[in-house]
This record gives C-alpha cells, sequence and structure tokens, in this order.
C-alpha cells in the first residue's frame, strides 16, 4: 500500500432517487407464457442526489421553495401600458425533516446500547471472571464516551445517509471519533467484494493553514496495519492541478504513516441507501410548502374584500368621522347600492390540502405525533400500540445497524483491553450487543411485571436488573449482590453478638447458683478453699484440715512452734 492510487481509492457510491422512466413499458402483454424465454432487461432510472442535497433538506432556509427559479415570483404586464411588474409571493419552509430525524433518532438511542455474555459462551468455571471483564467493558464504553460516538453516528445515518466511528490509541490511550458529512468529512469504504468485510477506508476533509488564508485538502487513509495522512495545497494553479490528476498525478504529499495499533481496520461504517430518514416523504413536505404558498396568495387575494359604490355622484355621499374614516354611506337614489366584491376564494380547498398532506408526512415516515392525553399513565399495551409505527421502523433500522454496532464492539474490546494490558482476554470476551428501541412507558408497570417475573422464576434478578435501565447502572446487580452480602455479614454479627450476650448470661447465672448452693453448705476457713472451688490435687482434707498426702495437721505445727 505504499503507492496509493488516489483515482480508486476516493471513489465513492452514489445515493440516487428512481425516476418512473420506463414504468411497465416492456412489451405487449400475451396469454402465451412461451412467448417470453427470459426476464427483460429494465434498467432503473435514478436521479443522483448528493449528501449536500439531503444537508440542504434538513435546513428549512435552504429547502426548495425559496429557489426563484424552481417557483418564480408573479410577473404581471399592465395592457394598456406594457409595463411589467413582479408580485413577490410568500415563501415559508417547515422543519418537517428535522422533527422526523429527531423522532426517528431518539427512537434508536433513547436507551444506552445493551450488553450480556452472548448466551451458550458463558462457562458455568468462568461466569464471574466474565461478568468481570463484561463490567471492566462498559465501565469503558461509557469513559471512552462511545456511547456518545454510537448517538453522533446514528444522527448522521438519519441525516445524511452514512456515518462512521474511528478507533485509535494515542501513547498507550485509547479513543473513539465520529466522522460524519455534517462535519466536513467525505467517507470512501472499500469493502471485500466476497467476505464484505472493510479492508481500506479513506476519508477526505479540508482545513486552513497556520495563517488561516489557504485551504487545504487532506486525506486519511486506514488499513490493517496504517494509518497514512496525506495533504494538497489547493492554493496552486487549477489547471495544472487539473492537468495533473488526468495523467494520475494527484498532487497529494504524503504528511506521515504511523501504526494504529489494531490488528483490523479500526473503522465502523454504516450506510442507508436510501438516504435520509425523510426520504420516502420529501416530495410531500415540497408539495405541502407549495400549497402552503399558494394558499397565502390566495388569502392576499381574497382575505380583503373590495367595496364598491353605485350610482350617481349627487344621490351618494360619504360620512366620516373626525379622523377621515368612513362611517356611512348615503344615498338619496333608489338605484344606488354600496356593498363588498366576494372573489373566489381557494382558502378551504388549500386548507383540505394542507391537513391530508400534514397527516401523510407523519404516517408515511413513520413518525408518531405525541397524543394529547386529558388524565393518568396509559398502559403498556396501548403505548406499543400507539407508537407502533415508531418501534417497527427502530427495529428494522437496529438491524440495518447490527453489522456496523458489532465491529464498534470489537474496536472498543480491542482498545480497552490495550489500555488496561489484557487485550488477549477482552477481545475473546463473548459480548452480545444490540440496540433496545426506546419507548415510552409506564415506569410502574415495567418494575411490576419484571418483579412478577423474577418471583415467578422465569426470569433471573441479573436480568432483570440489566432490562431496567432507567433505574439501574451498568453493575447494578453486583452493587445488590454486594449489598445483599453486607447485610447477610450485619445478620451474622448480630447473630453472634447475641450469642456471645446469651453465653455470657449463662455464665454469670451459673456462678450465681454455685454461690447460692455455697452458702447453704457453710463456710469453713480453715479449708482454704471457697465453696465449689475444684479440687485439683487430690488430696482429702478432714474437718480439722488435715490431708492424707503430706502427713500434715494443724496440731502438729502447733506444737512445734510451741
Amino acid at each position: 500500500m505504499d503507492d496509493l492510487n488516489f483515482r480508486e481509492i476516493l471513489v465513492k457510491k452514489p445515493f440516487f432517487r428512481i425516476k418512473p422512466n420506463g414504468y411497465h413499458q416492456h412489451g405487449e402483454p400475451s396469454n402465451d407464457i412461451n412467448r417470453y424465454g427470459n426476464t427483460p432487461n429494465d434498467p432503473l432510472w435514478k436521479e443522483v442526489v448528493t449528501q449536500a442535497d439531503f444537508i440542504r433538506e434538513y435546513y428549512p432556509s435552504a429547502h426548495q421553495i425559496f429557489d426563484p427559479i424552481t417557483f418564480p415570483d408573479i410577473t404581471r404586464t399592465n395592457p394598456e401600458t406594457g409595463e411589467t411588474t413582479t408580485q413577490l409571493i410568500t415563501r415559508t419552509a417547515f422543519a418537517f425533516q428535522q422533527v422526523i430525524a429527531t423522532k426517528h433518532t431518539m427512537h434508536m438511542t433513547g436507551n444506552d446500547v445493551q450488553f450480556e455474555i452472548a448466551e451458550g459462551d458463558e462457562d458455568i468455571n468462568m461466569a464471574d471472571e466474565m461478568q468481570e471483564y463484561l463490567l471492566k467493558f462498559k465501565k469503558g464504553w461509557l469513559t471512552k464516551n462511545i456511547e456518545t460516538a454510537h448517538f453522533e453516528a446514528v444522527w448522521s445515518y438519519m441525516v445524511t445517509g452514512d456515518a462512521a466511528i474511528v478507533g485509535f490509541i494515542d501513547k498507550g490511550t485509547f479513543g473513539v471519533k465520529s466522522l460524519s458529512y455534517t462535519n466536513g468529512d467525505t467517507l470512501y469504504p472499500h469493502f471485500d467484494s466476497i467476505t464484505g468485510e472493510l479492508n481500506l477506508f479513506a476519508r477526505k476533509y479540508y482545513d486552513y493553514d497556520e495563517e488561516g488564508v489557504n485551504r487545504i485538502e487532506w486525506v486519511e487513509v486506514w488499513d490493517e496495519k496504517y494509518l497514512r495522512r496525506f495533504k494538497k495545497d489547493l492554493k496552486g494553479n487549477k489547471l495544472v492541478s487539473k492537468i495533473k490528476e488526468m495523467f494520475g498525478i494527484t498532487g497529494y504529499e504524503p504528511v506521515s504513516i504511523v501504526e494504529h495499533g489494531f490488528n483490523f481496520v479500526p473503522v465502523a461504517y454504516v450506510r442507508n441507501d436510501d438516504g435520509p430518514c425523510w426520504s420516502g416523504v420529501q416530495q410531500n413536505i415540497e408539495d405541502y410548502e407549495e400549497a402552503f404558498a399558494y394558499l397565502s396568495e390566495s388569502n392576499k387575494a381574497y382575505g380583503f374584500p373590495i367595496f364598491y359604490i353605485k350610482g350617481d355622484g349627487d344621490s351618494v355621499s360619504l360620512q366620516g368621522d373626525m379622523n377621515g374614516a368612513v362611517k356611512a354611506v348615503v344615498m338619496n337614489d333608489t338605484e344606488s347600492d354600496a356593498g363588498f366584491l366576494n372573489g373566489t376564494d381557494a382558502s378551504s380547498a388549500f386548507a383540505t390540502q394542507l391537513n391530508k398532506n400534514y397527516e401523510l408526512i407523519y404516517e408515511l415516515s413513520f413518525t408518531v405525533k405525541p397524543p394529547e392525553l386529558k388524565s393518568g399513565d396509559l398502559p403498556g399495551v396501548a403505548i406499543k400500540l400507539l407508537f407502533s409505527p415508531a418501534i417497527e421502523v427502530a427495529i428494522i433500522d437496529a438491524q440495518k445497524m447490527s453489522k456496523f454496532l458489532d465491529t464498534l464492539v470489537r474496536i472498543a474490546k480491542f482498545g480497552i483491553g490495550s489500555e488496561l494490558n489484557m487485550t488477549a482476554s477482552m477481545v475473546n470476551l463473548p459480548i452480545n450487543a444490540w440496540v433496545e428501541p426506546y419507548v415510552h412507558q409506564n415506569d410502574t408497570e415495567l418494575i411490576t411485571n419484571l418483579s412478577t417475573a423474577v418471583q415467578n422464576g422465569f426470569l433471573s434478578r441479573q436480568t432483570a436488573s440489566e432490562r431496567n435501565s432507567k433505574y439501574s447502572k451498568n453493575d447494578e446487580f453486583a452493587r445488590c449482590i454486594r449489598e445483599k452480602k453486607e447485610e447477610q455479614e450485619q445478620d451474622l454479627l448480630f447473630q453472634i453478638e447475641q450469642m456471645e450476650e446469651q453465653t455470657q448470661n449463662d455464665i454469670e447465672q451459673k456462678e450465681a447458683e454455685m454461690r447460692m448452693d455455697k452458702q447453704k453448705g457453710g463456710n469453713d476457713i480453715n479449708t482454704g478453699r471457697s465453696a465449689g472451688r475444684p479440687n485439683k490435687s487430690g488430696k482429702k482434707w478432714d474437718k480439722n484440715g488435715n490431708n492424707d498426702i503430706d502427713d500434715r495437721n494443724n496440731w502438729k505445727d502447733w506444737n512445734d512452734k510451741h
């Protein structure tokens, strides 16, 4: 890859919309099924649209309604003088595209990306270790703002038709960066024709020199090992640059080549060939804005009635107030008349068209308008039925982006593992990731359903904790286990303290009973022993203090001393 051919690298499949040309124009029908031996060649007529067109559609200020060529102003010619005047029409654009993109993005990113150990890959003996690695991965996913990058990619996918997230390792630190046409990035993915794997990825963007004067074109190329950066100074002779391109001399100068630190192309790329999420209703939106312009012109023409007076000048007089405003019309002739001219008002027809088109824009884009609720929460089933169009399209979008998410998880596992010096363990971790479409839900009903499922035994506490993403953290189940152990430890300490206290009470009670027994039997000071004290010597003493072992008695000691 030392000799890059930029004429091949900087190539991208265009976006387009199908045209009706050739529709049902494939020959005369026939009852003879053997007449046609093969499917006729029917090439599609396509209208190429660019990502710049998508940006124009997204922002109301760039809508086609403001184009005087597509929608010219009204031109009138005075038949008497031949003088031509131009009447500026009312032009109003509506941000339907932004509403649709926002709602579609929300249903895809309202819930964080869900993770779990892939079913069937969890070894019982390694379950705790895998969960520990999974917790480290989730922590890295959040601390490295990969969830935010995923949101940016989904938004770019909805607005511009494609998006990419690139991973990098800079001085041992892992990070990610989202790339989008909205940020000035033109993305050039190149896939293997057999495996469909990404084997080369290029990004082109523009910048300015240090003085902020000369515009510079940059190209960055990733392969399985290297990241190469090139630049082209655009201040030179354009004719010379064009000639160079014709002969394959593009004028890109190499700036740097470094190892990116991954053993694969560290780029997750996704594309929607249909373009932005509002492509299906773009024509409806343009028709709506055009009808609104006609309605505005109709209101200007017929919204203010024309006053007329019929009669001779002497038979009609006007009476006004001090300010000159006409307050009354006096007519002396019975044939005189005054009133307002009523023209043909088409505003009601335009209003009907607008209302119907408004409903179709939301319906055909699978966008649900929030309902007006009087009181109380709707049950979960009712909410799902109400938002079923949005949920269905979110499920489809999640499937379209599943491979993109898998690649992003692969990048994250390698990068997080590399930073934590556990690359092999993290890379081999069988993580299953998916997008759970966001649905407005009754929180109380959700918790009740999860609790019921756990109590009935067909849902584990860990799974319930993971499903309750609104109130739980990434390690919520581990926290629950830790709190449970702490409670058990406290209960055990309390039991031990109770046992020790009971033992002490038993000892004190026993000692009290022994003292009572001693008091009943009397107390002899000559024995040197209190009642109840054990005799460890084995000697037997009589009442006079004599024993049978050492032949000693109290009388003998007294006689020796006296």
